[in-house]
This record gives C-alpha cells, sequence and structure tokens, in this order.
C-alpha cells in the first residue's frame, strides 16, 4: 500500500510539474507573439512618441515574461510599460489589454472599457474575436496560434501590417 502512494505521489508531482512547465512555455510564446503584434500594428501619430503599454488581466506567468522582453527591447522606439491588472477597471490607458483564459469572461467590459481608446484587445482564450477582440490565441495540439479580426482591430482606430493577418486566422 505504502508503495502505491509512494509511486501516486511521485506521478502527482512530475505530472504538476510537467504542467507548470507547459504553462510557464505557453506564456513565453504568448509574449513574443504580443511584442510581434505590437511591433506590426500601427497607431495614431498622437501616440508614437509615448510609451507603449500593455496591460494583462489574470495571467501572472504571462506578466512576468512581457516583463522580461521589455527589459531589453523597444518597440518603434517605444519603451514597453508591462501593468497587471486585477480587473477591468483598473485597466486605465492601454495600447494593448490582454485577458487570461481565467478572465475571458470579462471581454465584453473590456471591449466597452477600452472603446475610442486605440487599445488592441488580446484575449488567450480562442472564439474571443466574435466577442469584440482584435486577436484571440488559439492552442491545438499544443501548437499556439491566434485568430484576428481585422473589423475589430480597425474599429478601435488602429491598423494590423498585413503580413500578420496572413499568420493567423482571420475570422469575421
Amino acid at each position: 500500500m505504502k508503495n502505491i502512494i509512494f509511486r501516486f505521489a511521485i506521478v502527482a508531482i512530475l505530472a504538476f510539474g510537467f504542467s507548470n512547465a507547459i504553462f510557464a512555455q505557453m506564456a513565453k510564446f504568448q509574449a513574443l507573439y504580443i511584442f510581434n503584434f505590437a511591433k506590426n500594428t500601427s497607431w495614431p501619430m498622437a501616440e508614437a512618441n509615448k510609451d507603449l503599454i500593455i496591460t494583462i488581466i489574470g495571467d501572472k506567468e504571462l506578466v512576468q515574461e512581457l516583463r522580461t522582453l521589455a527589459s531589453s527591447k523597444k518597440i518603434s522606439n517605444r519603451n514597453v510599460i508591462v501593468r497587471s491588472a486585477a480587473s477591468v477597471a483598473t485597466v486605465g490607458k492601454s495600447d494593448i489589454v490582454c485577458l487570461g483564459e481565467s478572465k475571458s469572461e470579462q471581454i465584453n467590459l473590456v471591449v466597452n472599457n477600452q472603446a475610442g481608446k486605440n487599445t488592441l484587445i488580446v484575449s488567450s482564450k480562442q472564439g474571443q474575436c466574435a466577442n469584440g477582440a482584435g486577436i484571440a490565441f488559439t492552442n491545438d495540439n499544443g501548437k499556439l496560434g491566434f485568430e484576428i479580426c481585422n473589423k475589430n482591430i480597425q474599429k478601435n482606430g488602429l491598423h494590423m501590417n498585413q503580413q500578420i493577418m496572413r499568420l493567423g486566422t482571420e475570422v469575421y
């Protein structure tokens, strides 16, 4: 009996460690994607000389990865500031707002809160372009991708490079 419990404990520890490693790796890839989205998005000229602000709601690992990237990289000569928000109400002015999957039910609040503010809205949950996100990450058997809705991006006063549009799955 002790042997079975010991084996179960070892398997549980390995599985937990492996799942944490997968989440950390996914956050790293999402951070790289978000940086590339930012590099390939055109904001109005009034924003060009200001810091680029990325706010994440509900994903601590993604915040950490983005801060690591932001410490050594700029986007179009703009410093990148990464903030974490506990809720939509605390987001403030942001160039990019990304909803973690655990907060995806707040997509409508984010869309309404950021209306008219030239914000790229990104969701970590597939299908959120139908609810107003400009970009929504997809996960096809562990392979990260994204859906992109040019209509939602343009509605927020932004323009996305056509090369990025072709890399994602365009939805309407």
